[in-house]
């Protein structure tokens, strides 16, 4: 995949935040399809549908537990299984803007094949991609491309989830240069469909000062290679046409030429592919709410309660705009995203709040979609049950939306973090602060930064003129956070890693600033181009206000509880709850 055709590196938008710093010339314009990328894009979603309406069946394939042979095979004759994959190796070589659309086109009509095309390639021969050299690539991806062989990534076991480091399968070195790999994994997508597996796995090393270590390495397993087994295909509340299994790996030799990148840096391997991956559920889910909005609105619109269309009650009415607004505000972070991508931003941060952001407005809209369709939406002959079920597994992988909030807070702290550890040195910071002649050395240029963000108010020149307040809103706001980062480490110090509802908070805050710049700078880009009507810069413009809004509320609720003692009655109920097994009384007790 193209991801950086200019060759350029640009900072991270996200982790300029959390100096208070957003370098404008970045943000606006909002990166906009070329006439060729509208070109690519709407010839491939034209196709995705005409095969859709011919093969494809969610609802059957959904209650089969099943995708057919021949739906696989179509897939990959419309090259759906090698979007990423570069056109010297047979695939299309989009960048990831118009991967992100396609795929979102697909995904949409069945999450099941969304999950299934996902695994493969946004996270099942990535590494291959990313770090593989050119003999494994020659090897691998032409028939990857075409759907000849699948692939899955195998790095969840059953005691490692989350913490992907804690992980046991071991891969040990033999005297002709071979490894044994010895394990199992599980929840694997693709396990009994796929040919080539993407596989973590614990090798020891020799530190610096002469001691044995352990580090995660990344190898290529072949589906063929004695030892390799699979469990029972996973019975699933959702996605449930997509297969899931465990990985055995008993005594498995795989050859040296199968290592992926160097020995011992398959973490970061792992990491940099689920990096992508998380960007294919912030652009299934755009598609995803617009196929769920469609519905609700034509539920909306034809039935008829109290001698009127629910669609003209202000409760409905609340509903489809509460999903409408999610929509834009989602495809406004991923688009962003990728655009900078392709430009050659550094990008963990961004799609992790993509993924974060886009499943739980996603499981949002679906819960709003079905009590508009009230009754029918709890029977099986509607879509809204099965794409309810599958709708909630992407609050949970590709890393749960808590252990990406906690990342999210962790890796943006460390850059201020870094910078403050001169202030680590005095014994009492907050006496220091208050008395800064005692520590003048080592304030100095802290104070000068300090007032400098507490004092400068300047807007964000580049937003067109109709959404000042919103702009001057978020320069605010940015402010707040960015000293509320410092006043966090100077809190928590090293302890702030065990302190998760601070990271709660400032995660969520981070958040709610990217969905507000992404959504102005977007908004800001059609409202000053003159093809747009006036009927779709005013639908931009409300959706806009009322984002805004109901983020900057977000944003400020978030602030004051990173201060406040409101966190510090959770983890005091959360004990009782243990201590008594659940709620603990009864009506009757007293």
């Amino acid at each position: 995949m193209a991801t950086n055709p200019t060759g350029k590196e640009i900072p991270s938008i996200v982790a300029g935040m959390f100096y208070g710093e957003i370098i404008e010339d970045e943000v606006f314009p909002f990166p906009q399809f070329s006439e060729s990328q509208k070109e690519t894009a709407k010839a491939m979603t034209d196709a995705i549908q005409k095969f859709a309406v011919a093969s494809i069946d969610a609802a059957k394939f959904d209650k089969d537990s099943k995708l057919p042979p021949e739906v696989l095979k179509g897939l990959g004759e419309l090259g759906l299984c090698g979007l990423t994959v570069g056109e010297e190796y047979g695939g299309l070589g989009l960048d990831s803007t118009l991967y992100a659309r396609v795929f979102a086109e697909i995904a949409a009509i069945d999450p099941s094949i969304g999950v299934t095309l996902g695994a493969h390639q946004s996270i099942g021969y990535k590494a291959l991609i990313n770090e593989g050299n050119e003999e494994q690539k020659k090897k691998w991806l032409p028939r990857l491309a075409t759907g000849e062989v699948f692939a899955a990534f195998c790095l969840t076991e059953p005691g490692s989830g989350s913490d992907a480091y804690s992980i046991k399968t071991k891969a040990v070195k033999n005297d002709d240069g071979t490894f044994t790999i010895n394990g199992q994994k599980l929840w694997i997508t693709n396990a009994g469909l796929a040919g080539f597996y993407t596989v973590f796995a614990k090798t020891d090393h020799t530190d610096a000062q002469g001691n044995k270590v352990e580090k995660i390495s990344c190898f290529i397993v072949e589906k063929e290679m004695p030892g390799v087994s699979f469990g029972e295909k996973e019975d699933k509340m959702g996605i449930r046409a997509s297969e899931t299994r465990a990985v055995y790996f008993d005594n498995v030799r795989v050859p040296a030429a199968n290592i992926i990148g160097e020995l011992g840096k398959g973490f970061k391997i792992a990491m940099n592919v689920l990096n992508s991956g998380r960007l294919s559920i912030g652009s299934g889910a755009v598609s995803g709410m617009k196929m769920i909005l469609a519905l609700a609105t034509k539920q909306a619109k034809e039935r008829k309660q109290f001698g009127d269309y629910i669609v003209n009650y202000g409760l409905i009415q609340e509903k489809l705009s509460a999903i409408a607004t999610n929509t834009y505000a989602t495809e406004c972070l991923v688009y962003m995203t990728t655009g900078k991508i392709n430009q050659g931003m550094h990008f963990e941060h961004e799609s992790a709040i993509c993924k974060v952001y886009g499943s739980e407005k996603l499981w949002d809209s679906i819960d709003k979609a079905t009590q508009i369709a009230a009754g029918n939406a709890y029977m099986k002959e509607y879509p809204y049950e099965r794409i309810m079920r599958d709708s909630r597994i992407h609050l949970i992988f590709e890393g749960t939306n808590e252990i990406l909030r906690i990342f999210t807070a962790l890796s943006g702290i460390k850059g201020p973090s870094d910078d403050l550890k001169e202030l680590g040195k005095i014994a009492d910071v907050s006496k220091a602060l208050q008395d800064p002649i005692k520590s003048l050395g080592v304030l100095t240029n802290f104070a000068k930064k300090r007032i400098t963000k507490q004092f400068t108010t300047k807007t964000l020149t580049k937003c067109h003129p109709s959404l000042e307040r919103h702009s001057q809103k978020f320069t605010h706001s940015l402010k707040d956070f960015s000293v509320s980062v410092e006043n966090t480490i100077m809190k928590y110090g090293k302890n702030i890693i065990g302190n998760e509802l601070a990271q709660l908070r400032i995660a969520n805050m981070t958040i709610e600033l990217y969905v507000q710049l992404c959504v102005l700078s977007r908004t800001t880009a059609i409202l000053n181009n003159k093809d747009v009507s006036d009927s779709d810069k005013d639908y931009v413009t409300l959706m806009t206000e009322s984002i805004c809004r109901d983020s900057h509320q977000q944003f400020t609720k978030n602030h004051a509880r990173l201060t406040s003692s409101y966190d510090k009655l959770t983890p005091k109920i959360s004990k009782h709850v243990a201590e008594r097994d659940g709620f603990g009384f009864d009506i009757i007790d007293f």
